[in-house]
């Protein structure tokens, strides 16, 4: 989102689309375990921005719940699978974001943990406690 967020702030004028495949764009992260560990008592707080008000503050076209399946830099398009259905995008430049994800060794117990990187590792801990 900074990324998007910069370039809005560089060119006033283009179309900028990103594509998230969580269902959150901008949230605390430094929050999360204190959410989890109950001092912050509403998830809502956690929330930075959504979709809609960076559309309102950044003209940036946010959506959400879609992974991007395969780029072809031959036409300049991205596929990316929303809910089940497969959309294309074309584009005229590209930023890649992938992002990240914990390293899990292949120790005995390895199963039984949780990590704590995002919104959807939080609902998996309150899944798991419940």
């Amino acid at each position: 989102m900074s990324a998007a967020a910069r370039l809005r702030r560089l060119d006033a004028e283009s179309e900028i689309v990103v594509l998230e495949k969580s269902g959150h764009v901008s949230y605390a992260n430094c929050g999360l375990p204190y959410y989890v560990g109950g001092v912050i008592q509403n998830e809502e707080a956690l929330f930075l921005q959504t979709p809609e008000s960076l559309y309102k503050r950044f003209r940036l076209d946010v959506r959400v719940g879609a992974q991007v399946i395969s780029i072809d830099s031959q036409t300049q398009t991205v596929s990316y699978d929303h809910l089940g259905e497969v959309h294309q995008l074309a584009y005229d430049k590209l930023i890649l974001s992938p992002g990240a994800a914990p390293i899990r060794p292949n120790i005995p117990g390895i199963e039984r943990s949780l990590s704590l990187r995002n919104i959807e590792d939080v609902e998996a801990m309150e899944s798991a406690v419940s």
